[in-house]
């Protein structure tokens, strides 16, 4: 098959996302040729007219100007577009999904909401990880931590890192843009066993802070942050890509309760959900007291990610929906 890959005009980690995306189809035997929105609407019909693809994909589609969405709704090509930021711009991604034949949703939630408005053709496609970056690796000290959060400072991330640090004494590392100002605020309430990397950081980078932390904590957004564009409050059912990565480090991790999780993971063997701050303490105290039991449900989760959810997994699933 012949694809026609647009980007989604992002930088950071859509970097990495495209990247492993357009090696999976390679991979599996087709030819995928990526196009930047930056080239604009007369090479994107140059590069259609020169490789005659067989689908055009689109990824995250947040960036696509209204002339290009017309020219796909007329090609002859199959179009889809692959949602990657439901349901938290959901006022931005509903009205997009009416330009394409098929639609790929990162998230259950959404799914029912484009099922709900008669698309035929709707299906829920997680991200998924690339083994060959996110893998089990020694690290020197300054990437260990009892308790690691890779991620920007959602409001109720910040809750449940301020609780953890005024509840327990435990060494708590907190990775992403945006955690500058509240460590500042947190150490000076002398939290010592408190660290901070203000900054995005390379998923190389991330697989660090996987392996060398007893505990992932990974925390989903809320549908009401601030920052969203989801008018109808939509709450996600699904968990993010950051539950493979961290898996595919064979990094044992606390999720917060989604709906979801149990179809990816088998609660209790390969994954361990919470439910609000207490059952969090509970379970975070549990399991940096039990070594091997975390441990064996970590080597679980990496295996559940090896057999069935790498981006390899991702492309055969979509390819089999068109």
């Amino acid at each position: 098959m012949k694809i026609l890959f647009i980007t989604s005009g992002f930088r950071a980690v859509y970097c990495f996302f495209e990247q492993s995306i357009a090696e999976a189809f390679q991979k599996a035997g087709h030819c995928c040729e990526s196009f930047s929105l930056n080239k604009g609407l007369e090479e994107l019909k140059l590069a259609q007219q020169l490789l005659q693809p067989d689908l055009i994909l689109a990824m995250a589609g947040l960036k696509l100007p209204s002339p290009v969405l017309e020219f796909l709704q007329q090609t002859q090509a199959k179009t889809a577009i692959w949602m990657t930021e439901d349901p938290y711009y959901m006022d931005w991604t509903f009205p997009l999904s009416t330009y394409f034949d098929y639609i790929f949703t990162i998230d259950q939630a959404a799914l029912e909401q484009y099922t709900g408005m008669g698309h035929p053709h709707v299906y829920h496609l997680p991200l998924g990880t690339d083994p060959e970056i996110f893998h089990c690796a020694p690290v020197s000290d300054e990437f260990k931590s009892d308790i690691c959060l890779v991620g920007v400072p959602y409001s109720n991330r910040i809750e449940l890192v301020e609780f953890l640090l005024e509840s327990t004494n435990y060494q708590v590392q907190i990775v992403g843009r945006g955690w500058g100002r509240l460590h500042k605020e947190w150490t000076k309430k002398k939290n010592r066993h408190l660290n901070a990397v203000n900054a995005w950081v390379r998923p190389e980078t991330a697989v660090q802070y996987y392996n060398g932390s007893k505990i992932v904590l990974n925390i989903h957004r809320p549908a009401d942050e601030k920052y969203n564009r989801n008018r109808m409050g939509i709450a996600a059912k699904s968990i993010n890509n950051r539950t493979f990565d961290a898996a595919s480090c064979q990094a044992f991790q606390l999720v917060d309760y989604k709906e979801e999780l149990g179809v990816h993971f088998e609660e209790g063997k390969e994954c361990i959900s919470f439910l609000g701050k207490n059952d969090l303490l509970d379970k975070v105290h549990y399991y940096i007291g039990h070594d091997e039991e975390r441990k064996q449900i970590a080597v679980k989760a990496r295996e559940r990610v090896l057999a069935s959810h790498t981006f390899q997994h991702r492309i055969e699933q979509l390819l089999m929906k068109l």
